[in-house]
C-alpha cells in the first residue's frame, strides 16, 4: 500500500521501526545546543545588511556529525551514546533548531520601540520580563490553534506539505542503508553534487559576484542606457538595484538567490500563481506607472520600502507625534500626507485582494471539506502513514487547548500591565478571532502549495481602523494575530513531517514548545546586545547593519498605526482607489470556479486568485527582481517537464537534488561568512 499523493510514494518510505528512541538524552543536548545556535544566528543576521539565514538542511548537516562525538564520549562515566544515531532522533533535532531558524517575529517591535519611537534613550524602557511576555505568548498562542486544526491540516493525505518530502528525502539519504539502486543512487548523488555546489557557490557568492545578478537587457541594449523614453526606462537603469529597480530581463546563477522560491519543489500550477504577476507588476504596470508619474511617482524611487513626505524627503514621525508617541491630527497636516513607492504602494492594494480572496476561494473550491471536518474522525482517513501512526498516542485536545488558555491569559496580562505595548484585553481577543477566521483556508491553500498567505496587512487595516494613531498597538495587535497563525501552520507543517518519519506526536509538541520558549530567551539578549553595543545603529550610515527588515515594520507602524488607514486611504488620498482590491478579490475566484465546474478537466482549480493576488504586489523591494527568470525557469524544467515526462528520474532525483543545492549553498555562505 502506498499513499494517494505520487509524490509522497516516491519520496517517502511505508515503513516504521517503533523500537526507536526518540526523546533520549542525546536528543536534549544536541537539541538545546542547536536550539541556542539557531536563535542567536537567526536574530543577529537579522540586523544585517548582508546574510545568511540557517535552514532545515544546514542544520541537518551540522547536526549528523556530531553522533561521532557522543559515540565516544562519557557523562558521569556513563556512555552518551544511547544506541546508533537513528532517523527518528535526527529529525527532532532537525524540528528543534529550525524551530528558530527566523527570529520571534515581537522583537520587531522591540526593535522599532528603541530604535524609531525613542524607547532607548526612555528610562522607561521595555524590561525584561514585559519583552519575554511578550515574545513567548505571541510565539505560543499559535500552537494551540495547530492542534485544533489537525483534522483540516494534517491528517488529510491530499494536504500533503511538500518542504516536508525534501527534508525527509534527505533525512532517509543519510540514515538509509544503501541496499537498494535507488537508495545507493540517492546517496552518491547527494554526496557528489553538494560538493560540487560548495566549489561553485564560491563564484556567485565570492570571486565572480556579478553571477548573482546579470541583466540580459543590459547588456544587450547598454548603448541606450539612460535614453529610453519609454516606461522600462527607470529599471532598466537600475537593473541590479533591488532597492530601485525592478530586475526586468535579469537571470542569476546563484542558487542562494532562487531557493527562497522553492522552484524544485513548489508545484508548477503555484509558482505560475505566483511569478506570472510578479512579471507582470513589477516589468510593465509599476514602471509605466513610474512613467506616468501616477501618485506623484517620480518624487520617490520606484521600488523602496521607505516612508516619504509629499517633498520627497524621509518622513519624520517626531513631526507629528506627541510625547505618548501618537499622532496628533493638527500637525499632521501642517507638516504632510505620508506616500509610499510605486511598488510598495501595489503591494498593499494586492493585499486586499488576497484576503477577500482567500476567503471566497476557500468557500468554493474547499467548502465541503472544511464542513466535512468537524464531523469526521480521525479512523476515517484512509492514507496510509497516518495508519502507521495509530500506534503513537495522539496529543490530547486538552493539551492544545491548555496552551491556548495559557498564553492567551498571559497575553492579556501582558498587555494590561505593560502599558507601553498601548494594547487593550479586547485587542488580543480581536486578534485571536482573525486567526481563528484564517487558519483554515490559509493553511489549506499552503498544504498543497507550499506558499504562505499571510494576514499581516488585514490585521494592520482592522486594528488601524478601531484605533487610529497608536503604532506600537497597531503592531502588537498584528504581530498577536498573524504570528499566531504563522506559527500555527509552522507547527501543522511540523505534525505532518512527523507523520512522515512517524515521530510520535507528543514528542513533536514537546519539542516545538521546549525550543521555542529556549529561542525566546536568546533572541532577546542578542537583541540587546546589538542595540547596546551597535554604536549609532540605522542612525549614521553604516553599511554592515543597514538591514531592510526593522525598516519595513517601521514603515507598516507608520502607515496602519501612526497615521491610520483612514489618513492613507480616505477620500482625500491618492491611494484611495487600491480599496477596490477587497471587491476584485472577492469577485475573481467565483468565475474560475463556475469555468472548473463545467469543465472540470481543464484545469481551470489551478487557477488560484489568492496567489496571484499575493503576488500581484510582491515585487522589489518585497522580492527579488534578479531571482525571477530562473526561478520560473527551473520551476518549469522540474515541476512541469520532468514530472510530466520523465517521471521515474523525478521520483528517484527530483528532492535529491534540491537538497544537495540547498545544502552545498548554506555550507558555502558559512565559510565565507
Amino acid at each position: 500500500e502506498q499513499s494517494t499523493v505520487p509524490e509522497v510514494a516516491a519520496t517517502i518510505p511505508v515503513s516504521d521501526d517503533p523500537t526507536l528512541p526518540v526523546m533520549t538524552f542525546r536528543f536534549w543536548v544536541i537539541g538545546t545546543i542547536f536550539s541556542i545556535f539557531s536563535a542567536a544566528v537567526a536574530q543577529f543576521m537579522y540586523y544585517r545588511a548582508v546574510a545568511i539565514q540557517l535552514n532545515n538542511f544546514s542544520v541537518i548537516l551540522m547536526t549528523y556529525p556530531i553522533d561521532f562525538i557522543f559515540a565516544r564520549g562519557t557523562f558521569i562515566g556513563g556512555s552518551l551514546n544511547p544506541g546508533p544515531y537513528n532517523i527518528k532522533e535526527h529529525t527532532l533535532i532537525v524540528v528543534a533548531a529550525s524551530t528558530n531558524n527566523n527570529p520571534a517575529y515581537a522583537t520587531d517591535i522591540l526593535t522599532i520601540q528603541r530604535l524609531y519611537y525613542g524607547r532607548n534613550q526612555n528610562p522607561n524602557n521595555v524590561g525584561w520580563a514585559a519583552a519575554l511576555l511578550l515574545i513567548w505568548t505571541t510565539q505560543c498562542i499559535g500552537y494551540g490553534f495547530a492542534g485544533l486544526c489537525r483534522t483540516w491540516l494534517v491528517y488529510p493525505a491530499a494536504i500533503w506539505w511538500p518542504q516536508n518530502l525534501v527534508i525527509g528525502n534527505v533525512l532517509h539519504v543519510f540514515h538509509a542503508k544503501a541496499n537498494s539502486g535507488v537508495v545507493a543512487d540517492r546517496i552518491n548523488l547527494f554526496s557528489k553534487l553538494t560538493g560540487c555546489v560548495i566549489v561553485y557557490e564560491f563564484l556567485p557568492q565570492y570571486f565572480a559576484m556579478y553571477l548573482g545578478k546579470v541583466s540580459i537587457f543590459c547588456l544587450i541594449f547598454g548603448s541606450l542606457k539612460g535614453k529610453l523614453g519609454n516606461p522600462l526606462h527607470y529599471p532598466l537603469e537600475n537593473p541590479d538595484n533591488a532597492g530601485n529597480g525592478g530586475g526586468f530581463g535579469m537571470l542569476t546563477f546563484d542558487w542562494q538567490q532562487v531557493s527562497a522560491s522553492y522552484p524544485l519543489y513548489t508545484p508548477f500550477w503555484a509558482q505560475a500563481n505566483s511569478l506570472i504577476p510578479i512579471f507582470i507588476s513589477t516589468w510593465i504596470v509599476a514602471p509605466w506607472m513610474y512613467h506616468k508619474n501616477i501618485w506623484n511617482a517620480n518624487m520617490y524611487p520606484l521600488a523602496s520600502a521607505g516612508n516619504f513626505d509629499v517633498f520627497g524627503n524621509s518622513y519624520n514621525i517626531s513631526k507629528i507625534v506627541n510625547s505618548h508617541m501618537e499622532v496628533q491630527d493638527d500637525r499632521y497636516q501642517e507638516y504632510s500626507p505620508l506616500r509610499l513607492s510605486t511598488y510598495w504602494a501595489l503591494l498593499y492594494g494586492s493585499n486586499f485582494a488576497v484576503i477577500s480572496s482567500i476567503l471566497v476561494h476557500a468557500a468554493l473550491f474547499h467548502g465541503r471539506e472544511i464542513v466535512d471536518g468537524f464531523r469526521a474522525s480521525r479512523t476515517e482517513d484512509d492514507d496510509v502513514h497516518l495508519k502507521m501512526m495509530r500506534k503513537y498516542p495522539e496529543v490530547p485536545n486538552t493539551w492544545y487547548i491548555a496552551t491556548l488558555v495559557i498564553f492567551l491569559s498571559l497575553a492579556i496580562f501582558t498587555v494590561e500591565y505593560y502599558t507601553e505595548f498601548q494594547l487593550r484585553w479586547w485587542g488580543v481577543l480581536f486578534a485571536m478571532l482573525s486567526v481563528f477566521v484564517f487558519i483554515i483556508p490559509i493553511g489549506l491553500v499552503q498544504g498543497i502549495s507550499n506558499i504562505q498567505i499571510g494576514t499581516n496587512v488585514i490585521t494592520e487595516f482592522m486594528f488601524g481602523l478601531a484605533v487610529p494613531g497608536k503604532a506600537i498597538a497597531n503592531v502588537c495587535f498584528k504581530t498577536y494575530g498573524y504570528n499566531s497563525m504563522a506559527q500555527a501552520l509552522a507547527l501543522v507543517q511540523d505534525l505532518k513531517l512527523g507523520v512522515y518519519m512517524k515521530i510520535p506526536p507528543k514528542a513533536m509538541f514537546i519539542c516545538q514548545m521546549y525550543s521555542t520558549i529556549i529561542g525566546g530567551i536568546v533572541n532577546y539578549a542578542v537583541l540587546n546586545l546589538i542595540i547596546e553595543n551597535v554604536p549609532d545603529i540605522w542612525v549614521k550610515p553604516n553599511p554592515a547593519w543597514e538591514s531592510p527588515n526593522p525598516k519595513i515594520f517601521y514603515t507598516a507602524s507608520l502607515i496602519w498605526g501612526a497615521v491610520g488607514p483612514k489618513r492613507m486611504f480616505g477620500s482625500d488620498s491618492p491611494y484611495q482607489p487600491l480599496l477596490w482590491g477587497f471587491l476584485v478579490g472577492a469577485v475573481l475566484p467565483i468565475p474560475t470556479y463556475l469555468l472548473h465546474r463545467r469543465f472540470p478537466n481543464y484545469g481551470w482549480n489551478f487557477v488560484n486568485w489568492p496567489i496571484i493576488a499575493l503576488y500581484w504586489g510582491n515585487g522589489p523591494p518585497n522580492g527579488n527582481g534578479s531571482s525571477y527568470i530562473t526561478t520560473f525557469s527551473l520551476s518549469f524544467l522540474s515541476q512541469f517537464y520532468a514530472k510530466r515526462y520523465r517521471r521515474n528520474w523525478y521520483d528517484k532525483y527530483n528532492y535529491t537534488i534540491s537538497a544537495a543545492l540547498d545544502s552545498g549553498t548554506i555550507v558555502t555562505a558559512i565559510i565565507l561568512y
